[in-house]
């Protein structure tokens, strides 16, 4: 059994006030790591856990949802093609039923057209930034709007090849990081209660990359980290300076993992089509490259680092268990293809790309085996499985197109 600690580097003062340690309110969990300290999680899948229900929600998406104070809160893209509505829902997470829903304006069109950001919720507030980087702060209790802005006006931005994808990052519950990709304006802050600029990264004019960013603290120096299309970059939160930048950019300049601190100095991004896995050694001087993985190119499946342990899916299939401290390969776990896994006590929980499970891994010393799985059948409109699974309150949820599912992780099926 897997212990609850996850490494150096906890992220600092993320998501005070509304949310319990039971809550799932931003994308990859708590502490955006993608680990849930949840305790009494089911450890055998032979009898697959109990469904809750199934509902049909307003629109598609290849995002998971965030869940806080008994509430489900996710996006969605509706209407006719080349001319898509998003939508924010919220739902009871008792049983499903829609509470309120949100119509936040044009979504992102081209390819691949369906919702990308997972909303972000504290203090009262959910947060989401649209495929068209429009940024839109609501009520979470009734889904009345308080503020928007559209970054590509603000900041004179450009959309990128599949549209923007990232989730917002929450700082210091003051201000919100998101990534316009204009002049002198790669990255931004903005007032959580306005929507007024705070800051913008002068000098770093780099266009986004659907990376959504992570706030840690490295060489004792807290800072937001996070990928553009031509680089990893470490800003500071308070003035948007450019700590320092390391080149990283793959065949189509896609980067949506979230970057993962390994050490007191050391971070692992990685990237796919080939690219692979950097881990990056951050000094006075800046970032050198500790070492890199090929093999390890983890597309947008999210990486965890557990008990010293480093896992990550291949767009190849296996999970890979490194050591992140070296890049060693100490086993690939098989069975499962191009992954996207959360931490739990019982194992990690991963939700298969080509839509064959969702999977209880349990991990042995360096090594995981299969614990039993779920099927995939639910949401038969969209060929692509993207979204990640969301532990809270001992229920899985899963979504899946236009469908989204709940498991009991707790009682014995």
């Amino acid at each position: 059994m897997m212990a609850g600690k996850i490494g150096i580097g906890m992220l600092a003062a993320m998501m005070t006030g509304l949310t319990t340690a039971a809550d799932w309110p931003q994308w990859r969990g708590p502490d955006r790591d993608g680990i849930s300290k949840e305790k009494g999680i089911l450890a055998d899948w032979s009898t697959p856990p109990k469904r809750l229900w199934l509902v049909t929600i307003a629109g598609m998406g290849y995002n998971g949802p965030a869940v806080a104070g008994g509430v489900i809160y996710l996006t969605g893209s509706k209407g006719e093609p080349k001319a898509r509505i998003g939508v924010l829902e919220a739902r009871n997470a008792s049983d499903g039923s829609l509470k309120w829903e949100y119509e936040y304006g044009k979504e992102w069109s081209g390819g691949y057209d369906a919702a990308r950001t997972t909303p972000t919720v504290a203090n009262g507030h959910v947060y989401l930034v649209s495929g068209m980087d429009r940024v839109v702060c609501v009520n979470a209790a009734d889904g009345n709007k308080i503020w928007d802005v559209n970054l590509f006006e603000r900041f004179h931005g450009k959309n990128i090849t599949w549209g923007i994808a990232e989730s917002p990052l929450l700082v210091d519950n003051k201000m919100l990081i998101c990534h316009p990709g204009g002049p002198d304006a790669a990255v931004a802050a903005l007032d959580v209660n306005t929507g007024a600029t705070i800051w913008a990264t002068k000098g770093l004019s780099d266009a986004s990359a659907y990376c959504s960013p992570s706030l840690l603290t490295l060489n004792g120096k807290r800072q937001i980290v996070t990928q553009t299309a031509e680089n990893v970059v470490g800003i500071d939160p308070d003035t948007g300076a450019v700590l320092w930048k390391h080149p990283h950019k793959n065949k189509w300049a896609v980067h949506p993992n979230t970057p993962v601190v390994v050490g007191p100095d050391r971070v692992v991004v990685s990237s796919g089509y080939g690219y692979g896995t950097e881990c990056l050694q951050i000094g006075a001087d800046g970032a050198t490259l500790a070492w890199q993985l090929k093999d390890a190119d983890n597309h947008f499946h999210g990486m965890l680092l557990i008990d010293k342990r480093l896992y990550l899916a291949g767009s190849k299939g296996p999970l890979f268990c490194l050591d992140p401290q070296t890049g060693k390969v100490l086993s690939r776990i098989e069975g499962v293809s191009r992954t996207a896994i959360i931490g739990t006590e019982a194992g990690l929980i991963g939700y298969d790309e080509v839509g064959k499970m969702i999977a209880l891994i349990r991990i042995e010393g360096d090594k995981g085996r299969l614990a039993g799985s779920l099927p995939v059948d639910f949401g038969s409109k969209m060929k692509e499985h993207w979204g990640q699974p969301v532990l809270a309150g001992g229920v899985l949820y899963l979504r899946h197109g236009d469908a989204l599912v709940a498991y009991d992780l707790k009682s014995k099926p």
